[in-house]
């Protein structure tokens, strides 16, 4: 059996980035539903697809999501640091979260989504538990451009913290 580390991109790390980048760790706001408008009795078929500006997420979701992987990884971090979780389940988690930053959607352009898309690339996603790159310990934040981005956007990152009692 291998010796294991318990290094990664710690809680206090994430913590420390959010609060750097002038981001919330409180519980993040509460969606309102809106009604959808009720359908028209004639509707207008176009042989022609919507134009990807149409179809392109928002900033807003893209850093909204983006606080859904930093949960995953200050949680995991938490609970792998307090002997709550072992390697194996740590690395299944970290996997989950590289998948879940490789569907979050983005604008077509601009600062948010080229952040997004480099963050991609140096992240790729990964089955199973294989080992991903989350980053150095000591290193750069993990996602520090796509913080910085969704701030100047005028988004907070959220991280919600909730393990560890």
């Amino acid at each position: 059996m291998q010796a294991t580390s318990k290094l990664g991109p710690s809680f206090a790390t994430l913590a420390l980035a959010v609060t750097l980048a002038g981001c919330s760790t409180a519980a993040p706001a509460t969606v309102q539903a809106t009604k959808a408008p009720a359908p028209s009795s004639t509707a207008t078929l176009s042989a022609a697809p919507a134009s990807a500006g149409a179809t392109a997420a928002p900033d807003e979701v893209t850093c909204a999501a983006f606080g859904d992987v930093v949960t995953i990884l200050g949680n995991v971090d938490v609970a792998f640091n307090e002997d709550r979780m072992g390697e194996q389940e740590r690395r299944g988690w970290y996997a989950l979260a590289t998948r879940v930053l490789a569907n979050i959607p983005s604008a077509d352009e601009g600062p948010v989504a080229e952040a997004l898309a480099a963050l991609k690339a140096e992240v790729p996603a990964v089955q199973g538990t294989t080992p991903t790159d989350f980053g150095t310990p000591g290193g750069p934040v993990f996602g520090a451009d796509l913080y910085d981005a969704c701030k100047a956007a005028g988004f907070q990152v959220t991280l919600s913290a909730f393990t560890g009692g």
